[in-house]
């Protein structure tokens, strides 16, 4: 079987290059072993069943260098199968006191408030919401109805609205995907929920980041830094980012379908991240020790229940050396 090229896997259509404005170095083409790290956040993504969860081990030469760029796959197959936001249907079945961000459209005027529920008006049945915070002061305490027919006149969200200075940064991302991947959704950046929570030392992996920048055909017109491409935020910081970051202690709360597990520390709590998400757990090769063997263990042996299947990521893909990925699915 031929081997697919990894520019054919990740769907770029215009060459990536990254270039480290600390080293004062000039922009290359990124290497296999960056485009072999994009591939594996976008498979895993991919892969995301509601009825399987996959968990997926990857050992690499260099931990540091590879996991921003795994992050980046996994959010370049987000906004590539993005479809929905939150529609009418999802909107209207939300539980009294869930807390509720909007304005309308063409509207800078953000209102904050509270679902009290779903009540008719007339034959038609309406949302009703309870204003908590506005800038004019005799708004608040005010009750609103939204009707259907009214909803697309607003932009909700459950999430707080980006500032001004992160609205700027979201649009030149997406300026920068669109050019990158072709025709991609800018609402997806503004829908409710994360893609992907990053378990990792988060200053560690700050500085990982600090002075990468992407672009495009080696352009210097296109340039954008890597952390902004990736546009996260801490875990619990209430707003909008598709992906967020956190630590490895303390209470991880997030929908994200996918959690990266960077490192031992990260891969030690891999037991309290919820069954919902999948796991992508990142290790240096001098990292692999005792647990994680036995780890590997554990789920060679479930793989031989009924319920489970062991999957080669593509049989006919060559990682470059140093990769050893081996990957999961188990009933949920």
């Amino acid at each position: 079987m031929k081997a697919d090229s990894f520019d054919s896997l990740i769907g770029f259509k215009k060459p990536l290059f990254i270039s480290d404005s600390k080293g004062g170095g000039d922009a290359h083409s990124i290497d296999d072993w960056v485009k072999a790290s994009i591939y594996l956040g976008r498979w895993a993504k991919d892969q995301f069943r509601d009825d399987f969860r996959r968990i997926t081990f990857v050992v690499t030469p260099c931990r540091e260098s590879v996991t921003p760029f795994v992050a980046l796959g996994v959010l370049l197959s987000s906004i590539s199968n993005y479809k929905d936001g939150l529609s009418w249907n999802k909107f209207s079945t939300l539980n009294s006191g869930v807390e509720i961000y909007w304005k309308k459209n063409e509207s800078p005027e953000l209102y904050i408030g509270k679902v009290i529920g779903v009540e008719p008006i007339g034959s038609e049945p309406a949302i009703k919401l309870e204003i908590t915070r506005s800038r004019k002061a005799k708004d608040v305490g005010s009750i609103i109805f939204i009707p259907e027919e009214q909803f697309n006149k607003f932009q909700f969200s459950l999430e707080k609205p980006a500032s001004s200075q992160r609205q700027i940064e979201i649009n030149a991302s997406i300026a920068f995907l669109e050019r990158l991947i072709g025709d991609v959704s800018p609402a997806w950046a503004k829908s409710d929920g994360q893609d992907l929570l990053l378990v990792t030392k988060m200053m560690q992996f700050k500085t990982s980041l600090e002075g990468l920048i992407a672009s495009l055909d080696g352009s210097n017109s296109q340039l954008i830094t890597l952390e902004s491409l990736l546009g996260f935020e801490q875990l619990g910081d209430s707003r909008q980012s598709k992906m967020k970051i956190s630590h490895p202690r303390g209470e991880l709360k997030s929908d994200a379908s996918i959690v990266i597990l960077d490192g031992p520390s990260a891969f030690s709590i891999r037991e309290h991240i919820p069954l919902k998400s999948d796991l992508l757990i990142i290790l240096d090769s001098g990292e692999f020790n005792e647990n994680e063997f036995e780890f590997i263990n554990e789920l060679e042996n479930f793989s031989e229940a009924d319920d489970a299947e062991r999957s080669d990521l593509i049989p006919a893909v060559k990682f470059p050396v140093g990769f050893e990925v081996t990957s999961y699915s188990f009933a949920r």
